[in-house]
């Protein structure tokens, strides 16, 4: 990114979360939620500081493909590694939450969450709602 243009501040949209699927993992598992949570914050600090997914490194932040990433937890001590998974919409500067999940069912997630990326992308293709 250039670096003479202004930072554009990267937003987290959470209106196509599942959030019962949050909800029940974050009673078995709220330690490993916390932290997908906090890294979050640092994928959305560094997406704004450089401007796009592929101009930083953070190790617990890997493509699953699609424009879909998984964020991981870190510093969990027993820890059943936690996937949080976001869509980002570059030329919207948006992160969209999608799903939570551990390795066991991560075949499984990532389809849902392409699912979940069909209706975002319909959504702003009809025009029906003002989408970032």
């Amino acid at each position: 990114m250039n670096e003479n243009l202004p930072k554009k501040d990267w937003i987290i949209n959470d209106d196509f979360a599942e959030f019962n699927r949050f909800k029940q993992y974050r009673k078995k598992h709220l330690h490993e939620t916390e932290s997908c949570m906090t890294n979050l914050m640092k994928v959305r600090c560094a997406l704004t500081e450089s401007g796009r997914p592929d101009a930083f490194h953070l190790g617990f932040f890997r493509s699953e493909g699609e424009n879909i990433w998984r964020i991981g937890q870190t510093q969990v001590r027993h820890a059943c590694e936690t996937r949080l998974y976001v869509y980002l919409y570059v030329k919207g500067f948006t992160v969209y939450v999608l799903t939570i999940g551990d390795k066991s069912q991560q075949k499984k997630d990532i389809q849902r969450c392409k699912n979940l990326v069909k209706a975002i992308e319909e959504r702003r293709n009809n025009g029906s709602e003002n989408l970032q």
